[in-house]
């Protein structure tokens, strides 16, 4: 049996110059790749506004533990003064007497608590139960972290999205 190869070889060349994609398949996959970037986009800066309330509602969780090492490993009073409008910020007397203060972010806001300062005693205890609430909007609903702030000076975190 022989081959015609006259044959073989154009159909062989055609294939090769059909193999690949066309202008308007490429254009079509990148619109597609395009309308998913930028559904992603706003959900992924959701994201990080969610993460941003978070990891400030934990950076003062942590600030408020350590007041309270503070107090025990210093056998006396230190006081955490929560200042919601305008200054939005909490301080605290640090180790070396010196003041420690924890701005929030611009979009984070410190929004009532049940008092204005927290005061942690030398055993640890805060003697009354407080709490501190922090709000940022997040598209079209608000997050609220709540710490509360229990008498033996445990502190706990909530969250909520109103």
């Amino acid at each position: 049996m022989s081959v015609d190869h006259s044959r073989v070889g154009p159909e062989l060349r055609r294939r090769r110059v059909q193999a690949g994609f066309s202008m308007a398949e490429l254009l079509v996959v990148i619109a597609i790749i395009g309308a998913i970037i930028a559904m992603g986009i706003p959900l992924v800066n959701e994201q990080l506004r969610i993460a941003e309330v978070r990891a400030i509602t934990d950076e003062i969780a942590v600030h408020l533990r350590a007041a309270r090492m503070i107090a025990v490993s210093k056998h006396k009073d230190i006081v955490v003064t929560v200042n919601a409008d305008p200054t939005n910020n909490i301080t605290y007397e640090g180790t070396n007497g010196d003041t420690r203060t924890i701005t929030m972010p611009g979009r984070v806001k410190i929004k009532s608590g049940s008092s204005a300062s927290i005061t942690f005693h030398s055993d640890g205890s805060s003697g009354v139960t407080s709490t501190l609430t922090t709000e940022s909007a997040v598209s079209s609903a608000t997050d609220r972290w709540t710490l509360t702030i229990n008498t033996v000076g445990m502190i706990t975190v909530s969250h909520v999205r109103i």
